[in-house]
């Protein structure tokens, strides 16, 4: 329902990559229309293609585009963030019932990587095991300094004394650069071919934003042979099937003055990332036009 209202011209779908980069009311006022901002702090493709199929598509707006961001090579990999840490967002956006999403991620999981983890928990249990040691040990600390009445009390003020706006920032990422670099093969256990026919069948243009990742003395950083060959075929593949992929990657204007955290646009910078994010991109956001020449309703 608030989708219906506000009735946005863009959509943005995304993380933090997203978040920290997109000012939807700069974006508002340069491109003219409502921008409808959809995040999710630790999220993955499971969500952004379910953000995507539930909440815009069953809305039944019609944006001029719909933005999803990402880094490298996770846009195909359906198991980032799909965790016992991250997976419980997946609640907010699922229907009762979402039998492509499984189907996909029964796919990546019978490959060899997970194969042999499930083996392992078959064999040894891991997993069980260590839900069942991690807060003992994460706790153990807290007990022995201050006992078991005073451990509550040490455990919220040492949370409130490592929070956010007490650390320093932190220059490394938290995602590899080169994992899952055959796109041939990681695309078919993707949510990617999901995410392009549900944008054809509604009628709007999606664009994939792939990020650049920290600068290194002052140039992006080295990008493997392997993980080039990547981008080139997502590229071939998303264009082929409707869609557009940006690529911010070796953009000049994008320096290392502009990060925080990793990966993170500075607080400071988000304005000007924004504004060159629409100067890229200007042409998105114009009414696309009927054979006739003539702007089509929107």
């Amino acid at each position: 329902p608030e989708l219906q209202q506000m009735n946005p011209g863009a959509v943005v779908i995304g993380e933090s990559m997203a978040g920290t980069r997109i000012d939807e009311r700069v974006l508002s006022k340069l491109s003219g229309v409502p921008v409808a901002p959809l995040l999710q702090a630790g999220s993955g493709p499971a969500f952004w293609y379910l953000a995507l199929k539930n909440w815009v598509v069953a809305s039944g707006i019609k944006p001029r585009v719909v933005f999803i961001f990402f880094r490298d090579t996770n846009l195909t990999d359906v198991m980032f963030r799909l965790d016992d840490q991250f997976r419980w967002s997946l609640d907010m956006v699922a229907g009762d019932t979402e039998e492509e999403l499984n189907e996909v991620v029964q796919s990546a999981l019978d490959g060899p990587f997970y194969a042999v983890h499930q083996g392992a928990e078959r064999l040894y249990h891991v997993d069980a095991a260590r839900r069942t040691v991690e807060p003992i040990v994460s706790r153990a600390p807290a007990r022995w300094i201050a006992g078991s009445a005073g451990q509550p009390r040490l455990l919220e003020h040492a949370n409130q004394r490592f929070g956010l706006d007490h650390l320093r920032v932190m220059d490394a990422a938290d995602m590899a650069a080169d994992a899952g670099t055959d796109f041939a093969a990681s695309v078919k256990q993707s949510v990617l071919p999901l995410m392009l026919r549900e944008a054809q069948r509604a009628g709007f243009k999606l664009c994939l934003v792939r990020v650049q990742r920290r600068p290194v003395n002052g140039h992006p950083p080295v990008q493997s042979p392997a993980l080039k060959k990547y981008v080139h075929d997502l590229r071939e593949y998303v264009q082929a099937h409707g869609g557009i992929l940006h690529d911010d990657t070796g953009d000049p204007a994008i320096t290392l003055d502009m990060y925080e955290d990793g990966d993170h646009i500075a607080r400071h910078a988000r304005a000007d990332y924004t504004r060159l994010f629409y100067e890229r991109l200007r042409v998105l956001f114009r009414p696309a036009l009927r054979a006739n020449g003539a702007p089509a309703a929107q």
